[in-house]
């Protein structure tokens, strides 16, 4: 196996080296995690997201002086953001700052609410990603939809979505992230769970047309 590796050209055994060292750093460092991937829909979820999305523009924004916490805003808003804009739920989404968007039909704001249990993988660490890090995590967005005009804003719509799963960091995640059913980096990102998301915002919609038609 050595001869094989020598006879290649230097150009491709330095790019076997370099792709070696990456993922023995991206292991024993903790860095790579894999994550189970939230359940597939049902058919019969799947058939609730059949229909277009809500005819309505949506503006997620920082808290204001009504909303805001002692937690940063600009993180929970950005977190919100994301997976707001990756559900499709609505006709138009867009992310800014002010909380108070003009030509808008909706401001969305984040409830503060928190569920992340990530814990430090101190063992995987000084185990170089020998021992792995296992964990049950949950994450979990809360939005308050609001009219962009014409009603108090202590009025509006919650809609809230959670996953919990279970969590491997270290060199074993690098082998389980490539099952079925399982997934590298964060559930956050997965298109399953803005599916979920979708699907919480659907199951409010004849509350959010009525907030729209007041």
């Amino acid at each position: 196996m050595l001869r094989r590796f020598l006879a290649l050209p230097r150009s491709r055994r330095l790019l076997i080296v370099a792709a070696v060292a990456a993922f023995v750093i991206f292991g024993a460092s903790g860095g790579c995690i894999a994550y189970r991937r939230p359940p597939a829909l049902t058919p019969e979820e799947r058939a609730e997201l059949q229909s277009a999305p809500l005819p309505y523009s949506v503006t997620v924004a920082w808290w204001d002086e009504q909303t805001k916490t002692s937690q940063d805003p600009g993180a929970y808003a950005g977190g919100l953001a994301t997976v707001v804009l990756a559900s499709g739920a609505f006709a138009t989404s867009r992310y800014e700052r002010s909380p108070a968007p003009v030509g808008q039909d909706l401001v969305a704001t984040s409830t503060g609410l928190y569920c992340n249990s990530a814990v430090i993988p101190l063992f995987t660490g000084i185990s170089f990603g020998l021992i792995p890090t296992v964990f049950s995590d949950e994450h979990c967005e809360g939005m308050l939809l609001r009219k962009a005009s014409g009603l108090p804003k202590s009025e509006g719509v919650q809609i809230e979505a959670r996953y919990k799963g279970t969590v491997i960091m270290g060199w074993a995640a690098v082998v389980i992230g490539a099952l079925p059913g399982w997934a590298y980096g964060s559930v956050e990102d997965d298109p399953r769970y803005a599916e979920r998301f979708r699907l919480a915002v659907m199951r409010r919609r004849a509350d959010i047309e009525r907030l729209v038609g007041r």
